[in-house]
């Protein structure tokens, strides 16, 4: 009876033992793998700055003279002509300035009469053979000064006429109306200080980059690079037309002017972040999806080698949509693009076709 319990114990252990033993492997993790390619490497210098217009298309316009903003014609946002008005200045001093000059002028013509008149009188006395010819010859004289009287207040006029225009503050280009800096009521000194309006021609537009003279070293104009500004989703292509000469002594940094090559829906003043290509050359690359970090922090992919996962340790290079691999994997081995974490070293794959 004991050696039969001691039979049926070892079977039952036999059983439990088989079953321990039994095909625990994880299932299959359906993946899809795709090959490493050897393409274009970009070597790039990532800026950031605001979006402008150029300088050239970028006016700020102040008062030529001083006085009180009598009027604003325009309204931010407003599309404005060359010439177009967009502001007008009072000073009480110029109307009457112009007023006084035209007296002038009407008091110079009418000596200007009166000594012709002189003169022809003189002529006829001295032609009768009653005048002397000394009072004609001061008659003339006279005529000759008032003449000059006569050019003179006339250019005063003119001048007085122009400084009254200058009230009037014209747009130097066509454009859009930026900003306003002066309202209705408040004061202008007559100089740059004291801005009235920005008017810009916004067909080109650029990213303004200050940049460390390490990085703008490497930079030249005519250079490749994409930009994207705030609330635009995809990059825009670009171009870079100026580096500057020199750095800013305050700043320590230098001007890079990425032109864009649309300038659509793009807002003036916002900021964004462009990339320059300075350099291309062959290199091995994944796409970024394929990358994932260790639980030590390292970077790593699961290579699809034959039906089972290898994860390997990788040294990347650039990063983008494509990610440049520098060492861990050969050209042509193919690599888990997608649901690559939880994969384990080892784990059998089932590849999407």
């Amino acid at each position: 009876m004991r050696s039969s319990a001691v039979v049926l114990l070892a079977l039952l252990a036999c059983h439990k033992q088989a079953e321990d033993s039994g095909d625990d492997k994880p299932a299959p993790a359906a993946v899809t793998c795709q090959a490493a390619d050897q393409g274009t490497i970009s070597d790039t210098v990532d800026v950031s700055g605001v979006i402008a217009p150029p300088p050239k298309l970028d006016a700020v316009v102040s008062s030529p003279v001083a006085g009180r903003v009598a009027q604003v014609a325009v309204e931010e946002g407003d599309k404005v002509a060359a010439g177009q008005l967009l502001a007008v200045i009072e000073d009480p001093a110029l109307p009457a300035g112009s007023l006084e000059a035209n007296a002038a002028v009407a008091s110079a013509k009418a000596q200007k009469l009166a000594a012709d008149q002189e003169v022809a009188r003189q002529e006829r006395l001295v032609t009768a053979g009653i005048g002397a010819r000394k009072d004609l010859d001061d008659a003339k004289a006279k005529q000759a000064a008032a003449a000059a009287e006569v050019a003179a207040s006339a250019a005063r006029s003119g001048l007085a006429g122009a400084q009254l225009a200058r009230r009037e503050i014209r747009a130097p280009r066509a454009g859009v109306v930026l900003h306003l800096q002066r309202k209705v009521g408040e004061s202008v000194d007559g100089t740059a200080n004291t801005p009235i309006a920005e008017v810009a021609d916004l067909s080109v537009l650029e990213l303004h980059a200050q940049v460390a003279p390490s990085a703008l070293a490497s930079l030249r104009e005519g250079m490749p690079a994409t930009v994207t500004p705030s609330g635009v989703d995809a990059p825009i292509a670009g171009q870079v037309v100026r580096v500057a000469p020199a750095v800013d002594s305050q700043t320590l940094l230098g001007l890079v002017r990425v032109q864009l090559s649309s300038a659509e829906n793009v807002k003036v003043g916002v900021a964004a972040t462009g990339q320059i290509s300075v350099a291309q050359r062959p290199g091995l690359r994944v796409p970024a999806s394929a990358l994932r970090r260790s639980v030590t922090g390292e970077d790593e992919v699961v290579v699809c080698a034959g039906s089972a996962a290898s994860v390997r340790k990788v040294e990347i290079g650039n990063r983008g949509s494509a990610v440049e691999i520098k060492d861990g994997i050969k050209p042509g081995e193919s690599v888990v693009v997608d649901h690559v974490l939880g994969l384990e070293d080892g784990q059998p794959l089932e590849r999407h076709k």
